[in-house]
């Protein structure tokens, strides 16, 4: 007879609420960098339609998504997650909003 396996251990704190916190780190950084790269666009000197200008804004989505993705997980709680990123959001895309209608050049 086969012996009984050993109870299981508790649960980590960072495996509490994972789909929450990821679901929130993917909208969340989609976002962020979305709001990043147009302010990259915007601040840097010269027109934002030129070539070099352009592709460095696009560039710079996946890393700055995937960085935030990642950091997600290390929120207590997937509610946490949610309400930091979606302020970070809020103030990021007010920034955006703030320097498209008052350019610096």
């Amino acid at each position: 007879m086969a012996a009984k396996p050993a109870n299981r251990p508790p649960r980590r704190a960072v495996e509490r609420h994972l789909l929450a916190k990821s679901a929130a780190g993917i909208a969340g950084g989609f976002g962020l960098a979305v709001a990043a790269s147009t302010l990259l666009a915007q601040l840097s000197p010269g027109d934002p339609t030129t070539s070099g200008k352009f592709q460095a804004a696009l560039w710079m989505v996946p890393p700055v998504w995937i960085a935030v993705a990642a950091a997600a997980p290390l929120f207590r709680s997937g509610l946490r997650a949610t309400l930091a990123l979606a302020a970070a959001n809020l103030g990021a895309f007010a920034l955006v909003v703030a320097f498209c209608r008052h350019p610096l050049a």
